[in-house]
């Protein structure tokens, strides 16, 4: 990567708008209410042991919880009679505070409480060890956060080891057929190093873990990438580069390379005037 060049956090304001822009412009979140009425059904109907009056229920790197609150709706639909107990791992305070306030606004008369731990997921495991606890879940949600741990295999193994009897750990990531596995593949190397599908399945298959994929297309609309000067089109950039100020502090020589790439068949079409990036994802939902 150019020395010039940034890497985007979540601890920098911009992350916050190109991720508030990323979600505006793509249907990534309808794709996964889509999983979740259609698909997820049957996972969670299985859960939970036999006596039990509490299903406990893990995210890992949650953001503001919205997908978050459309699965635990989903459990309670198919537990009634139950009670939920939901435990969050997000390292950013200003996403907890946006999950915390659409609980207050979307929970109410839901039996669900919350465990809130302000840390990055290697944070958690630390902690669990030091303490020696050993806390099961039924249910393990992992929404594409895998891009920004330490070790994928070593985070995918711990968590799964934290599954109790019918437990499933749900990862949902990038196809490896969108856009997004594209542009890594041709740019990978100016940019934050990514992992692919691939890599999640070897993982598993190396554990012996029962899983399916699912896969269900997404879209974004990228077109103010190409619109010289675009604030909206700058963010984007940086959402899709991973890189602050992409537009700015990128060689020109690259701006133009990964412009041109956008473009391209296997990352994007051409749709009535506009350029919509393919943001297809993939579910991936494991057993215990």
């Amino acid at each position: 990567m150019a020395s010039s060049m940034k890497l985007l956090s979540s601890d920098d304001g911009l992350y916050f708008k190109s991720f508030k822009l990323f979600k505006e412009r793509s249907t990534e979140h309808q794709c996964m209410e889509k999983f979740i009425d259609e698909n997820l059904s049957d996972a969670v109907t299985s859960i939970g042991k036999k006596g039990d009056s509490c299903i406990n229920v893990l995210g890992v790197g949650s953001g503001s919880g919205e997908v978050d609150i459309e699965i635990l709706g989903k459990i309670q639909s198919k537990h009634p009679g139950l009670s939920i107990h939901n435990e969050v791992v997000e390292p950013n305070p200003h996403q907890l505070t946006k999950y915390k306030d659409l609980v207050a606004e979307k929970t109410q008369g839901l039996n669900i409480s919350f465990t809130w731990n302000q840390m990055r997921s290697e944070e958690y495991e630390k902690q669990n060890k030091e303490r020696k606890e050993s806390r099961k879940f039924d249910f393990i949600h992992m929404i594409q956060m895998l891009y920004y741990v330490e070790s994928v295999p070593d985070t995918i193994k711990y968590f799964h080891s934290l599954l109790e009897t019918n437990g499933k750990l749900l990862i949902i990531q990038s196809s490896g057929d969108g856009g997004w596995q594209a542009l890594w593949k041709k740019a990978g190397s100016h940019f934050p190093p990514k992992i692919d599908l691939l890599c999640v399945q070897k993982v598993l298959d190396e554990m012996r873990v029962k899983y399916q994929i699912y896969e269900l297309p997404s879209d974004m609309d990228i077109t103010e990438c190409f619109i010289e000067g675009n604030e909206n089109g700058e963010r984007l950039l940086d959402f899709l580069t991973g890189v602050v100020d992409f537009g700015k502090t990128a060689p020109p020589d690259l701006k133009a390379e990964i412009l041109c790439y956008l473009r391209h068949p296997q990352c994007s079409r051409e749709e009535n005037g506009k350029i919509i990036f393919k943001n297809d994802l993939h579910f991936l939902l494991a057993d215990n």
